[in-house]
């Protein structure tokens, strides 16, 4: 099961609600737990959301980084960095 962890955002909350009312909020983990199609479909569904408000944020699916919104490109995952 992926887990979701995005910056607090009303436009995110509510589509969390309206595209996956089925998720896990994890409290000791602070995330969400969705199931696979759940995740894809709120990845999708913010994308969209924020392209047409101008807008952008990053939500962590598992380890890795997506940039969503209006930005050029998005989305699109930003590179893992490694220790120096």
């Amino acid at each position: 099961m992926p887990s979701i962890r995005f910056v607090w955002s009303p436009t995110l909350v509510d589509l969390r609600r309206e595209i996956c009312p089925g998720a896990r909020w994890q409290k000791q983990g602070r995330q969400w737990l969705m199931s696979d199609a759940e995740a894809r479909g709120f990845l999708q569904a913010a994308q969209a959301r924020l392209e047409f408000q101008r807008a952008h944020a990053h939500i962590r699916v598992d380890d890795i980084t997506w940039v969503i919104g209006f930005v050029r490109d998005a989305p699109f995952p930003l590179p893992l960095t490694k220790p120096a």
